[in-house]
């Protein structure tokens, strides 16, 4: 997240934010870089990370409170501007090295020179409204140094097994982490609590209580 004080927004991209919650005793390293910075009017400051569980990821609380902007690019045969998603990506059965990029428009197949093509044609746009932090996301598919048929192999490799499968989301698609499973409504969970009672009898030092989860 940059906050700039000569006019400027704040920024945030979801790549690279990993730290501890506390710098040593002193409390949450963010607030204290906003704090030291406080005396310079041209202060810029920048969150940068890789997205890790949902629901727990810094940054990804910090994008959602940005203008979140995405890559547009334009397809080479209509001209339709699309951000860069991995469902628009597609290899023909059992030959993953042939990955191409298809338009969301027009059907029309990339290859990685045209991919690459579009990407130097493209632009930021703004998804939202914020005021004065400006959010960057990025997936690997933006990469000059990714090749379609690579990313797919890879992708195959780590659907395999959730841990696997997990390193792929956070790093290659830039996106959070979800278990698969039930999940735990809080709310309901505190509305099944009950009464214990007011009085505790005279001979009775402590209270304890066991859950078996």
């Amino acid at each position: 997240v940059g906050s700039n004080r000569s006019g400027g927004q704040r920024q945030v991209c979801p790549r690279r934010l990993h730290h501890p919650p506390s710098a040593g005793s002193e409390g949450d390293p963010i607030l204290l870089a906003r704090r030291r910075s406080a005396t310079f009017w041209n202060r810029k400051l920048i969150l940068t990370s890789t997205p890790t569980v949902k629901g727990a990821s810094r940054i990804e609380v910090a994008f959602e409170e940005s203008d979140q902007r995405h890559f547009f690019v334009p397809c080479g045969d209509c001209g339709k501007m699309q951000p860069l998603v991995w469902r628009n990506v597609h290899w023909p059965k059992d030959q993953p090295t042939e990955a191409v990029y298809v338009c969301e428009a027009c059907g029309s197949a990339w290859g990685d020179a045209a991919r690459y093509r579009a990407i130097s044609r493209g632009e930021w746009r703004a998804e939202a409204e914020s005021e004065g932090i400006a959010g960057f996301y990025l997936n690997g598919l933006y990469s000059p140094w990714t090749v379609l048929g690579d990313a797919a192999l890879d992708f195959l490799r780590a659907k395999k097994l959730p841990e696997t499968l997990r390193v792929w989301t956070n790093t290659f698609l830039a996106e959070s982490w979800e278990d698969a499973g039930e999940q735990i409504d809080d709310f309901a969970l505190a509305n099944r609590r009950e009464t214990y009672g007011t009085e505790v009898p005279a001979d009775v030092v402590m209270l304890t209580a066991g859950v078996d989860v």
